[in-house]
């Protein structure tokens, strides 16, 4: 199975252990937890939350199989520079449906780096996992993240009322989806056209 690509300005590759450091480094900022409904975090909870998932992967892609879970580090590939992550997490009971994630840590904002990063996860599940359905979600305030999914064909299906508690309050949570067959004909060509494997 494939470890790394680029596409655009960033190269994605499943994360190790030698990326935590900066992972954590982002999961303790206030601007990159603003909208999730966890963190900011000291470094060992980050470390205790991805470390089996990275073991897991590791594991999987040493022995030749495909990870159950799908976490990607994302850089600059001409300079290695940290930009953030996005994952796929499998859905339960429904082999082929996975919820996306992604965070960009704020040193990288407003460069579409969300976007190619959803983009990615779009082509990942529907040309190299061969899925079926992709399912994301965000607070309903954070309009950044609901562009982001909209710009890459996610449809809004629904909305839950005070489902996180964060920050002292309660947030509203927005449903997306996108199915295979939602995508124009040509789309998962042109998405593995756009990354390369590397």
């Amino acid at each position: 199975m494939q470890h790394t690509w680029t596409g655009g300005d960033l190269m994605f590759s499943y994360c190790t252990d030698g990326d935590l450091p900066e992972i954590s480094r982002m999961l303790s900022k206030e601007s990159v937890c603003r909208w999730l409904f966890f963190g900011p975090n000291a470094v060992e909870v980050t470390r205790s939350y991805f470390l089996p998932l990275i073991e897991g992967m590791q594991a999987a892609l040493l022995e030749g199989r495909t990870p159950d879970h799908h976490v990607f580090t994302l850089r600059l590939h001409r300079t290695g520079e940290f930009v953030g992550q996005c994952a796929l997490f499998p859905v339960d009971f429904s082999p082929g449906s996975y919820l996306v994630g992604y965070q960009i840590d704020d040193t990288h904002w407003g460069k579409g780096y969300g976007t190619l990063a959803c983009r990615f996860l779009v082509y990942v599940a529907f040309a190299v996992l061969d899925g079926y359905r992709l399912n994301g979600d965000a607070v309903a305030g954070n309009t950044a993240s609901l562009r982001v999914m909209e710009k890459c064909g996610f449809v809004r299906e629904g909305l839950q009322r005070g489902y996180w508690h964060a920050r002292g309050g309660c947030h509203d949570r927005v449903l997306l989806g996108l199915l295979r067959d939602d995508l124009p004909a040509g789309c998962i060509e042109a998405l593995a056209g756009a990354f390369s494997a590397r």
